[in-house]
């Protein structure tokens, strides 16, 4: 039988939940925070050195320590398969990774997990344009 985690409890609960993204600077603290169960360990969020935030647009909380973060309303969730779906309402963003009032990928260094090897790398390339480059095939 599924138990439900602290974190879904939470999320239907409230109907709200934030998804921050993970840095280059913040990669132990994000990985001990996957890691570790809230379940078992209650002072995980400290212990990886965050600071939990009231978001001023859902009732959900922000990292402190994560400069970029999607605040979402909870749309539905399906506990048989744990597909939870949302809306973005809001757009967090820290001063510290704009240029020109819009979000720079190289002041912010994203990581993204690479399951096969289990790394985490660091995002930079521009390897094409969106809605552009598909348009040499029409």
């Amino acid at each position: 039988m599924y138990t439900f985690s602290i974190l879904i409890k939470n999320i239907l609960a409230t109907k709200a939940f934030t998804v921050s993204v993970a840095t280059v600077e913040q990669v132990v603290a994000c990985d001990y925070v996957g890691i570790v169960s809230g379940n078992k360990e209650p002072e995980k969020f400290a212990k990886a050195g965050f600071t939990a935030v009231r978001s001023e647009v859902v009732n959900a909380p922000l990292v402190k320590e994560l400069p970029l973060a999607l605040e979402c309303e909870m749309v539905s969730y399906d506990a048989e398969n744990n597909h939870l779906v949302g809306r973005i309402v809001n757009v967090s963003a820290d001063e510290s990774i704009l240029t020109d009032g819009k979000i720079d990928y190289r002041k912010l260094r994203p990581i993204t997990y690479d399951p096969i090897n289990h790394h985490y790398i660091e995002l930079g390339e521009v390897v094409g344009n969106a809605f552009a480059d598909g348009k040499q095939l029409k």
